[in-house]
């Protein structure tokens, strides 16, 4: 019996020492953390423009949901846990534990690398859901992101150059009917006091930072090949400075209107005993300012020699003699195509005057009796601001 004893106490030992591993097993189990993959469910996608491209992370949290609602428990609720459903506690620990971010999330490159760096509350993770949660930081390849247009944003650009030199000026005409066209603004430097041959720079004003640059690749997908042009100034006319540049229909027509105003001034002032006999052109005396500001900036005279008679019949006198008139034009332009202009309806006419005395009477001209008067009155009381070149031959 005894034996039969002992058999029985060391089977029920057995028995009991069964219990007691298979009840701590489940224990174990019971208050052991679940386990939590997290790198599953991180996805990243990448948009925009190489070289100034944007990454953008998802975490699957639907997904992650499906798997693992059901499994997770909320312990820090009290009887509010048991309101709770499996959804909601899936979301709470999603919510509360689980986080992170990109290492770099603009102005990336195809081929770039980047990464996903987790920031998990694994403490509460635990002691409120009972998860333990797994992850390590990934790392992502940047791709698929499009290659940006190059352009010229100068190609479209026209200057036109207008006035007069020295002090010609600048407009700016973008001829482009891009879109990203309309969004830019230039910058013209000098744009005034201009001459042909000087240079301008033209500046695009909203690419000189890379802020500004990302702007319209992001917005248009365009890289301006350059952000400043220069051109060359060219076909501004240009104050006549040498007699050479007149050309010869201009001169043809200050002379016609030279003539007509000594008829016209003969018809209506001179006495009825005298009269216009001849006029020829001599020649002219080109005056040009040594000043750029001076006004007139040239001054053409135009010379003409003019034979006169006073014809007195009751006294039985009578006289011929020449003297000298002018006609002066102002601001005579050289256009760049070789033609000059001039306004041919701003003229003066002689202002001296000089007399001649036939018998008793004197009979007064508006002129000079001779080119040496002519020269010092038009001419050399000027040379202070005024250079002079003629081609009138000394008598």
């Amino acid at each position: 019996m005894s034996q039969f004893i002992k058999k029985k106490g060391k089977i029920l030992g057995i028995i009991c020492a069964a219990v007691v591993i298979v009840a701590a097993a489940v224990i174990f189990l019971a208050t052991r953390p679940l386990t939590v993959e997290l790198n599953d469910y991180i996805t990243a996608e990448f948009s925009g423009y190489d070289t100034m491209g944007d990454a953008f992370y998802q975490f699957d949290e639907e997904a992650f949901c499906q798997d693992y609602a059901g499994k997770i428990k909320y312990r820090a609720g009290g009887d509010v846990s048991s309101l709770l459903d499996d959804e909601t506690i899936c979301q709470m620990l999603v919510q509360e534990c689980i986080a992170g971010d990109l290492s770099e999330d603009t102005d990336l490159s195809n081929g770039d690398e980047i990464s996903y760096l987790w920031e998990c509350d694994d403490d509460i993770a635990k002691e409120h859901f009972g998860v333990q949660l797994v992850y390590e930081n990934l790392t992502f390849t940047v791709e698929g992101l499009e290659a940006a247009a190059e352009v010229d944003p100068f190609e479209d650009v026209e200057l036109v150059f207008s006035g007069i030199a020295p002090n010609g000026e600048v407009s700016f005409v973008n001829n482009s009917e891009e879109s990203f066209a309309y969004d830019l603004q230039y910058e013209v430097e000098p744009s005034n006091g201009l001459s042909n041959g000087d240079t301008v720079t033209v500046s695009l004003l909203q690419a000189e930072s890379q802020e500004d640059r990302a702007y319209y690749l992001r917005s248009y997908g365009v890289m301006f090949t350059q952000t400043e042009n220069t051109y060359t100034v060219e076909g501004l006319g240009a104050f006549v400075s040498e007699l050479s540049e007149i050309d010869e229909a201009a001169l043809e027509e200050m002379q016609a209107r030279g003539e007509d105003a000594l008829r016209a001034e003969a018809a209506k002032d001179w006495d009825e005993f005298v009269s216009l006999d001849n006029m020829s052109y001599l020649g002219s005396y080109l005056l040009t300012a040594k000043d750029a500001d001076e006004e007139p900036n040239n001054v053409l005279y135009l010379v003409y020699q003019v034979q006169s008679t006073i014809n007195v019949p009751e006294e039985e006198l009578q006289e011929s003699f020449t003297y000298y008139y002018t006609v002066s034009f102002e601001n005579l332009v050289a256009e760049a195509d070789g033609t000059m202009t001039v306004d041919l309806g701003n003229y003066r006419t002689s202002s001296d005057q000089f007399w001649k005395e036939l018998g008793t009477q004197r009979y007064y001209y508006h002129g000079y009796a001779d080119l040496d008067t002519l020269l010092r009155e038009c001419v050399s009381v000027n040379v202070d601001r005024y250079s002079y070149e003629t081609n009138i031959m000394p008598e």
